[in-house]
């Protein structure tokens, strides 16, 4: 196998072959992501994938490895799957990171014959649905924009997790970014809402932005309030995942919604009452049912 470059994937793929297919990011300027600033954008030759797909005899299931591997076109990403079905037939689902702007050359009847050839689960990083916030952090797609890709995901039956970042409007945003982000998710049909607490990496615009003052973190507490005002407007009529599990997050509160909503709920509430900003972390609410994809 070729990696060429620092990988990374969901802890949910963790059990999965890792092909590469790309390098880096194409889009590369959101202002909060250092993943790839360093990592010239490439896309693998077919002939190197298929190398590695001779390697990889047993392996189930198979994420594709690279910023965004949906910025391939159509008939790029279709080549690619045909491969895996040959030389991995009882794979039976391919996953991979995408965005909002990697499903707008694509049309439902594309995405329904990706899905025919294998693809199975998307991971797409939607950050916030204030736009207001998705401009100032140069992320590339509006909130109208973003639910009508998702929409013709769910057209298409793909299924996808829907990955949002709190905290990402700095201090006293905490109730826009939320409410926006709610609004949006209740438009369309997520396998799992994952949550994400903003951490301000190196060398990036938002690192810069705190240096010089002009964007002020939300405290901890904040945060947390964030979370209890998402879960608050969130009305989703079929069974999401709904998941803080990630490890940047301070507290763990996982569920399903609509059934779990009011026991995660207070367990927010429960630790926003004791007024300590030391008791902001650990666990809240834990599902007996695990979020997975």
């Amino acid at each position: 196998m070729r990696y060429d470059q620092i990988i990374y994937y969901p802890p949910f793929e963790r059990h999965s072959l890792l092909l590469q297919v790309s390098c880096g990011c194409s889009y590369n300027q959101c202002a909060f992501c250092n993943m790839y600033k360093t990592v010239d954008f490439e896309l693998i030759p077919l002939k190197q994938i298929i190398a590695d797909l001779q390697q990889a005899a047993g392996y189930n299931p198979v994420f594709l490895i690279g910023g965004e591997p949906l910025c391939l076109s159509f008939e790029q990403m279709r080549e690619i799957l045909v491969q895996i079905k040959k030389y991995l037939p009882y794979c039976a689902c391919v996953s991979m990171y995408a965005s909002i702007k990697n499903l707008r050359d694509k049309s439902i009847e594309q995405l329904k014959e990706l899905h025919r050839l294998g693809l199975g689960f998307l991971y797409i990083g939607l950050e916030s649905g204030s736009d207001r916030i998705l401009q100032q952090m140069k992320k590339g797609h509006t909130c109208a924009e973003a639910v009508e890709q998702l929409k013709k995901l769910n057209e298409a039956q793909i299924p996808f997790n829907s990955i949002l970042i709190y905290g990402l409007g700095g201090a006293g945003t905490a109730k826009e970014n939320a409410q926006a982000s709610a609004r949006m998710l209740n438009q369309v049909r997520s396998a799992n809402i994952i949550m994400m607490n903003l951490t301000v990496f190196p060398d990036t615009e938002l690192e810069k932005w705190c240096r010089d003052g002009s964007f002020i973190q939300a405290s901890g507490r904040e945060r947390i309030e964030e979370l209890a005002y998402l879960l608050e407007e969130l009305d989703v009529t079929t069974p999401t995942g709904f998941s803080t599990s990630h490890v940047t997050n301070p507290v763990m509160v996982t569920g399903t919604l609509p059934y779990d909503k009011e026991k995660m709920l207070e367990g927010i509430y429960a630790m926003l009452g004791t007024g300590k900003e030391s008791d902001l972390h650990g666990i809240v609410s834990v599902s007996d049912a695990a979020v997975e994809r």
